[in-house]
């Protein structure tokens, strides 16, 4: 009998010990992980309330005490990316990418966020390589092709954006403003630059085949034609923007005078039209040039009678400046020296005025940008009339 009790006192220690290590290990874990949750709230709570910086010391104190969370190294080399230490933020995703624990989509958010922190440092080539690969992944294609777009458009490599852009439709994701026919523009406008006629209609064929309301197109085809003299088929381009979209209007005016001035078109087809561009879309510019042509053909008063009219019709500042300088020519000088004040006051508020504005961010401008310099949208720049964005 001792015997056997003997035998069973190291048994009995034994349990003994391993029932304190599994107490001990338990209440260890539980106060461990109940301090790493306070500490990834308290992270999160930096974050909601804009404290970037104690949001970094918080979740880089994380990194020493839980190492197996990747999706804290991840969030943290983002938050150095977003504060501009881009150093650091590839610093931790590389280290992160070096580890062979990583799941597959572990380590393609790794790569994913490496090649961000690449791209916004400038270092297109890397981020290009490391985004090409993310391509095929399931998760990250539509993410990789996106960002991809931006490099090519920053580039102007135009084939690679075209290709990018194509897939991301295939997708039924389509990109932010990005058309095929705005980057073919862009090829067409490099090939008549080095007068390759040639290329550049095949170009602008095929970005009209992509997009018939792309109004870029018909104002290229237009300059090409009047550069190589065909002056009809500029005409043709040149009207085919009404329908595309009647906002560009002031944009075709001085090249229709030069078509109607060269090609065989009946005398007075240019008035007629811009009489009918005047009343079908209410064109300022339209009745501008207009009142411009019947000064120089029938006198001032004869336009001004037709100024009046559209004033009448819709007030406008471009309008009332234009008609008070028509009123200039006649008259005594009394109200010769009212009308200069008037014409004076009225040019200089047309002149502080921006010519264009964009649609989707406001941006204003005296140049027509087929890209907004401000928020990258492409063919979002419309004439501004009397204060008004055209639609």
């Amino acid at each position: 009998m001792q015997d056997w009790l003997l035998l069973l006192l190291p048994v009995a220690a034994a349990s003994g010990w391993y029932a304190a290590k599994q107490h001990y290990t338990q209440k260890y874990l539980i106060n461990h992980t109940r301090s790493l949750r306070q500490a990834y709230v308290r992270g999160l709570n930096y974050l909601l309330s804009e404290k970037t910086d104690k949001a970094i010391d918080t979740f880089a104190n994380l990194l020493v005490s839980d190492v197996e969370t990747i999706e804290t190294h991840i969030a943290l080399g983002n938050l150095f990316r977003r504060r501009g230490e881009l150093e650091k933020a590839i610093e931790i995703h590389e280290k992160l990418i070096e580890r062979g624990d990583l799941s597959e989509d572990q380590r393609a958010s790794a790569h994913f966020e490496l090649g961000m922190d690449y791209l916004r440092a400038g270092l297109f080539d890397r981020a290009e390589s490391i985004l090409t690969n993310l391509v095929d992944h399931a998760i990250y294609r539509k993410s990789a092709l996106q960002q991809l777009l931006q490099i090519y458009q920053q580039e102007k490599d135009w084939w690679k954006a075209i290709e990018c852009t194509r897939k991301l439709k295939a997708m039924n994701k389509i990109p932010r403003g990005e058309t095929v026919a705005q980057f073919l523009c862009e090829l067409a406008e490099e090939a008549l630059a080095q007068n390759r006629d040639s290329d550049a209609a095949k170009y602008l064929a095929e970005a009209l085949q992509d997009d018939t309301k792309c109004i870029r197109t018909s104002l290229l085809n237009a300059r090409m034609e009047i550069r190589n003299g065909r002056f009809e088929l500029a005409l043709q381009a040149l009207k085919n923007i009404e329908s595309q979209n009647p906002a560009y209007i002031p944009e075709i005016l001085g090249l229709l005078q030069i078509c109607y001035e060269y090609s065989n078109q009946p005398a007075g087809g240019l008035n007629a039209y811009l009489s009918y561009l005047c009343e079908t879309y209410g064109s300022e510019d339209a009745a501008v040039c207009l009142a411009e042509r019947l000064r120089g053909e029938k006198g001032s008063e004869k336009a001004a009678d037709y100024l009046q009219r559209v004033l009448d019709a819709k007030p406008s500042l471009k309008v009332l400046s234009t008609l008070s300088d028509l009123l200039l020519d006649d008259g005594p000088d009394r109200q010769r020296n009212a009308l200069t004040k008037l014409s004076r006051s009225l040019n200089r508020m047309l002149s502080d005025k921006p010519r264009y504005s964009c649609i989707q961010c406001g941006f204003t401008g005296a140049e027509l940008h087929w890209r907004c310099p401000s928020c990258r949208h492409w063919e979002s720049t419309r004439p501004i009339c009397d204060g008004a964005v055209a639609a």
